[in-house]
């Protein structure tokens, strides 16, 4: 058991350079905390004090973190002002364990996600991807700058998460770029000619898949169990 502790769309050639970490609540206090320590809840209850509590569907809480099954389990969060972050700063982050990659390879779990990328204002997800055979984690915001321009910022790790063991997960978004870190190893950054805009969407947020009612391009579902989440 874990113990807790309107312009032309574009996509922007990024510059990944290795840097010094981020806090992981380096835009400040929490948006939404999901501690998912619930035992037989309908409710992911947000302890940060903004109301963002989530409706569980198909979830097994231990009391220390929620088992996803990977066919239709997930925390769906209705939108909101404090999840919506504009042109701020931001991350998100989720503690996870699992025991195998999405198959085939190339296919993605949607851990953490807040819109589609066709969504007006953009949107912002953690997930993880099989690539040649690892579960790697990938970080990604659709921004639109100040003139209507979107910029589609991704980065992804290169160690599996597919062993079984805890890993903590973060990204971040700045105005400049989007990091990823995985545990305590040494932080992805990718920077971007002319910066990142704002994120901004209608959307509802969800853990372990689209909150969508129905995606036309599968709902991702994530298999294995998240101890914690929050979005700062």
């Amino acid at each position: 058991m874990f113990l807790r502790s309107a312009g032309l769309v574009v996509v922007v050639a990024g510059a990944l350079t290795l840097a010094a970490p981020h806090a992981a609540t380096a835009a400040g206090t929490f948006r939404a905390h999901w501690t998912l320590d619930e035992v037989g809840s309908a409710t992911a209850l947000d302890s940060s004090g903004n109301g963002n509590n989530g409706t569980n569907d198909n979830i097994v809480g231990d009391g220390s973190g929620y088992t996803f099954n990977g066919r239709d389990s997930r925390v769906v969060v209705p939108t909101s002002g404090t999840l919506n972050p504009g042109a701020a700063d931001f991350s998100w982050s989720v503690t996870l364990s699992m025991s195998a990659p999405p198959t085939p390879v190339g296919e993605t779990y949607d851990v953490l996600r807040k819109g589609l990328v066709t969504n007006k204002g953009g949107d912002y997800k953690l997930e993880v991807k099989n690539v040649k055979g690892k579960a790697v984690a990938r970080c990604v915001a659709k921004t639109i700058r100040a003139g209507g321009t979107k910029v589609l910022a991704s980065i992804q790790g290169t160690r599996t998460l597919a062993d079984g063991q805890p890993h903590v997960v973060t990204c971040l978004k700045t105005s400049t770029g989007i990091t990823l870190r995985v545990d305590s190893l040494a932080p992805r950054v990718k920077t971007y000619a002319g910066g990142l805009g704002s994120v901004s969407n209608a959307a509802d947020l969800a853990l372990g898949a689209k909150a969508e009612t129905t995606a036309t391009t599968g709902f991702d579902w994530f298999q294995g169990e998240i101890f914690d989440a929050w979005v700062s």
